[in-house]
């Protein structure tokens, strides 16, 4: 669980802010072509917020609490890079849900089929 000397701002640790954000900046700045100015954003917020949610249930899960200093910012990260793909399926699936529930499911043209 939390450490009392851990740095905290609303209950949220400061690290695991942090760590989710850096990785879903650097997601989005990756691939940028892919995000106007609102799915940036979204992307980087939805990243910080699942990270918030769901890295301290993951440590507890995996039983990584002896270990958390390392981990918890490794588990914010990848939360960090979820979170935009979260925006980005949600895009794709809103611009076209049939193409996107093929893909999904594996149907439609393959490669080499005309």
């Amino acid at each position: 669980m939390t450490d009392p000397d851990t740095l905290t701002v609303l209950g949220l640790k400061v690290a695991t802010l942090l760590s989710s954000c850096a990785a879903a900046v650097l997601s989005v700045a990756v691939e940028w072509r892919k995000h106007d100015a609102l799915t940036a954003v979204g992307s980087i917020l939805a990243g910080v917020f699942v990270a918030t949610v769901a890295t301290e249930a993951t440590i507890d899960f995996l039983e990584l609490a002896d270990k958390s200093g390392t981990w918890s910012h490794t588990i914010a990260a990848v939360y960090g890079i979820t979170g935009r793909n979260i925006i980005i399926w949600a895009r794709n699936a809103s611009s076209d849900p049939t193409s996107f529930i093929r893909q999904i499911l594996g149907l439609g043209k393959k490669d080499g089929d005309s």
